[in-house]
């Protein structure tokens, strides 16, 4: 069961729960509500189909080079391009000082700050033409490349935010009602728990399953001898939320090669899953596509190597401790 407290917003929220002892609190806080704000208008545009030149010049967008023209003569801008774009402008026109933004659509951006972001803006990007879920997905690392905060958005029938901070998970919903004193802000909604049910949850399983070794394909009938749902959806996001709500795992084996961004979406949602007593493992390598290794041998992620290393690739199996580990022992 999650544990419900009263309603408030994020950001008082962030306020109460993290220490004023903790290291550059007031700088944290200013990063993770500017994304959070900057999720509002992408919100709106994915509603909206992403399609018109009108939001580019409104907020005053420039250099984005991935568009087509549509019958209108409107430019037709790529959903991760252009809120890429919109998460950058918000964080280099906040009072919030970076040490490197980095994302899929660009190279990093550095600063002279003392947290590190990643972002993957519309995690399952190729949904959005056929109105499935989509998300927003940000790590924040500190100066000595350790993940230290991190946090998705859903674009779903209504949009939700969940946080690990400070050996928590929360959840947060942003308020749409025109009625509501708090309109377009995120109220926390509870803190959650993750099943570790060992029959009976759900499997995302991605990759060619066709490619996959043999022990990833035993794997796999252990979890369907085990009841475990097959939902996988092509959102990363979308059904991590899912194996939260009703536990079981995640994966994406090689097949034969790694797919899935180390930094900007194994790791961040690995940060929440752990937080809440699950488990990651990373799954392959060049020499062994069976190769298991832990989260603790990534390499961190640094102002020094984020030119480098950014844009690395891995296998990987998270959720439920119970069923991941049944990996393990799988032959």
């Amino acid at each position: 069961m999650s544990e419900r407290i009263e309603s408030i917003k994020l950001s008082k929220w962030l306020d109460n729960d993290i220490p004023h002892s903790f290291s550059d609190r007031d700088e944290l806080i200013e990063i993770i509500e500017t994304i959070a704000d900057a999720t509002i208008p992408i919100r709106g545009l994915l509603e909206r189909g992403i399609t018109s030149r009108e939001i580019e010049q409104r907020m005053e967008i420039e250099n984005v080079e991935k568009h087509t023209i549509n019958l209108y003569g409107e430019a037709q801008i790529h959903e991760d391009v252009l809120t890429h774009s919109i998460i950058l402008k918000a964080l280099q026109e906040s009072d919030a000082n970076f040490l490197f933004i980095a994302s899929e659509e660009a190279e990093p951006v550095l600063g002279n700050g003392k947290f590190g972001i990643t972002i993957d803006p519309v995690d399952g990007s190729s949904n959005v033409i056929v109105n499935r879920t989509v998300g927003t997905i940000v790590g924040i690392y500190n100066e000595m490349g350790t993940l230290i905060c991190s946090f998705y958005v859903l674009y779903g029938i209504y949009t939700n935010l969940v946080l690990a901070l400070n050996g928590k998970v929360a959840e947060f919903i942003l308020d749409t009602s025109p009625y509501s004193m708090t309109f377009y802000h995120y109220i926390y909604q509870e803190l959650k728990k993750l099943p570790n049910n060992m029959e009976g949850g759900i499997r995302c399983l991605g990759g060619d399953s066709t490619k996959w070794s043999d022990k990833c394909k035993a794997y796999e009938q252990a979890l369907i001898n085990r009841n475990f749902k097959d939902r996988y959806s092509g959102s990363f996001v979308g059904d991590l939320h899912a194996i939260i709500t009703y536990g079981g795992i995640y994966s994406y084996f090689p097949s034969p090669k790694a797919k899935i961004r180390t930094y900007y979406e194994w790791l961040p949602l690995a940060f929440i899953i752990k937080t809440l007593k699950g488990v990651f493992l990373i799954i392959g390598s060049t020499e062994n596509t069976d190769e298991v290794k832990k989260m603790d041998n990534i390499e961190p992620l640094t102002v020094d190597n984020v030119n480098e290393i950014h844009m690395r690739t891995s296998g990987g199996l998270l959720g439920s401790e119970k069923p991941v580990t049944l990996f393990l022992s799988t032959t």
